[in-house]
């Protein structure tokens, strides 16, 4: 018990001990730039670089260190160092990419700033979300007379997606987005017959790959933005769940089935439009993204060649599938992380 209570003892105190260093060693560097601040003031410039460079390296909280590089520069810049002032500056864009000039900037600092370009090139992303599927029947097809076609579809309840995305900015408004997203999907179908009441639940994954361009609208606080683009699904699972509610007068118990596979009932790939919107809330080097998007199926989800495959379909359930297009509303959050580029103008 002795033991474990000094080991613990002995952690503890090394852990605060650490921490106490850390923080002795920012005060420290906070004095120091405090110093060489009040030096540059004076006009004593030889040694700042060498008070600053052990603190550059760890020390500075980012203010701190903004400060100090924007320091350095002005040093270097006096003393007509322009190639080391040239290199100090690309290492604070590199740091503080989305840094902005400041009234309170000195002249010479902004016009060695402004001539570089900091733009972001990229930006890797996660998503994740949940999604309602709504089916649109391009022909129907039953048992009995279509022409007294009483199915009805509807959501049997969130599906949800997670995925990643990949974006090329074109400019500093557009950008093209190319997404890997796995997506679960579901609908329901209703059919009053004449002896029973059907109900068939459907549940899908795959992913899906859209491709879309974002134009944004830049205000202070957040950026607004509008998507569209095309989108190609690939289809990996396809189970349906079958129940016949069948009269009570008829003498006969309800049937049903679960979990029945029907992937092969399916096209693999299916096609549609993408078009949609959302804000992105900006944090350093990257924001989060709330987004929303409505996908318009366009091509036939059913295989036609195997309609008629599946004997208990018709046979226990007098259920045929409708030529059908899934479309869905996706609603999803994500973080960004964007990666710069800075080249001189």
């Amino acid at each position: 018990m002795k033991r474990t209570f000094y080991k613990y003892g002995i952690i503890l105190l090394f852990l605060l001990g650490i921490n106490l260093f850390a923080y002795s060693q920012q005060t420290s560097c906070s004095i120091k730039l405090e110093e060489a601040e009040k030096l540059y003031e004076s006009g004593i410039l030889d040694s700042i670089p060498s008070m600053l460079r052990a603190c550059i390296n760890n020390g500075f909280d980012d203010d701190e260190l903004s400060r100090a590089y924007k320091l350095l520069i002005l040093t270097y810049l006096f003393e007509d160092y322009q190639e080391t002032a040239e290199i100090t500056m690309l290492k604070f864009l590199k740091k503080f990419p989305e840094y902005e000039l400041k009234a309170t900037d000195p002249v010479e600092f902004k016009y060695l700033y402004e001539s570089y370009k900091t733009i972001p090139v990229y930006s890797i992303g996660v998503i994740f979300g949940g999604n309602y599927s709504y089916v649109r029947v391009l022909e129907p097809y039953s048992l009995y007379n279509t022409n007294n076609y009483e199915g009805e579809y509807s959501s049997s309840g969130i599906g949800y997606q997670v995925g990643l995305q990949l974006k090329r900015y074109i400019t500093d408004k557009i950008e093209i987005n190319l997404d890997a997203i796995y997506c679960a999907k579901n609908f329901k179908y209703n059919l009053k017959q004449l002896d029973s009441d059907l109900e068939y639940i459907e549940n899908l994954s795959g992913f899906s790959f859209p491709l879309t361009a974002t134009y944004d609208f830049k205000y202070p606080l957040f950026t607004p933005f509008l998507r569209a683009g095309v989108n190609v699904d690939y289809l990996m699972s396809a189970n349906a769940d079958f129940k016949r509610t069948i009269d009570s007068d008829a003498g006969i118990d309800d049937i049903k089935n679960t979990g029945v596979n029907i992937l092969n009932e399916r096209n693999t790939f299916n096609f549609s439009l993408v078009i949609g919107g959302g804000v992105k809330i900006f944090f350093k080097k990257g924001y989060l993204m709330l987004d929303v998007r409505y996908y318009e199926g366009l091509t036939n989800n059913v295989a036609e060649n195997s309609r008629y495959l599946n004997d208990e379909k018709w046979a226990n359930f007098q259920y045929q599938d409708d030529d059908f297009a899934m479309n869905n509303l996706n609603f999803s959050l994500g973080y960004v992380f964007t990666i710069y580029k800075t080249k001189k103008q």
